[in-house]
């Protein structure tokens, strides 16, 4: 699928994922665990990779970070700049070389993203190359093991467990949950293997 074609999915559902995400009882868990583990910056530079509606964003700005959010959806950047406007976001596609110089920030932190991108070998690879030497690649995914997958019901209807049909080979699926918008399952050994590849090392001491 064209990266056009998803953007403009993205486009569509923002307003719907925006709303869907304030009342989520999983991303208050998530905003729990990140507001936990930064609590305070002072001054560093972070770049919110695929920042959304922007929450995140104006979070680490609140907390004394240079930061900016950057989303390849005009909507969710307009949605953004709405709801944050002491906070600086910009609209860019994250699949094409970003226009940051190397070593440019300390941290670059992606919540739910990397499973909507085809190529993330080379935005790992960017990762890299516009984070300071020891700088901080902080990503969530859903876990790829139950997102594709459907619940088994008991004769009342009582949803016991989800059936995983296929997990290790890479694929492409749709979701509709805001509306029709790409996804792209891998195995967890898929991603720490590329961040591997691309001189990532993983912290266990930062693990949630």
């Amino acid at each position: 699928m064209e990266m056009k074609e998803i953007i403009n999915q993205w486009n569509n559902a923002a307003l719907k994922y925006t709303e869907d995400q304030e009342r989520s009882e999983y991303v208050e868990v998530n905003k729990r665990e990140v507001k936990a583990r930064f609590n305070h910056f002072d001054g560093e530079k972070i770049l919110d990779l695929g920042c959304g509606y922007g929450f995140y964003t104006d979070y680490f700005r609140s907390i004394g970070a240079e930061v900016i959010g950057i989303d390849a959806s005009e909507k969710m950047i307009e949605i953004a700049r709405e709801r944050y406007p002491r906070t600086e976001f910009s609209v860019m596609d994250i699949t094409m070389p970003l226009s940051y110089e190397s070593n440019a920030f300390d941290m670059v932190f992606s919540n739910q993203v990397f499973m909507d991108i085809e190529n993330i070998e080379h935005i790992f690879a960017e990762c890299k190359r516009i984070l300071k030497p020891g700088g901080i690649l902080y990503y969530s995914i859903v876990h790829p093991a139950f997102y594709d997958c459907h619940w088994l019901k008991d004769e009342n209807g009582y949803r016991y467990a989800k059936v995983i049909e296929k997990y290790i080979e890479p694929y492409q699926f749709t979701n509709e949950f805001w509306g029709k918008t790409a996804h792209f399952h891998r195995s967890l050994s898929y991603y720490l293997n590329v961040a591997a590849q691309n001189g990532f090392v993983l912290n266990c001491n930062d693990c949630i």
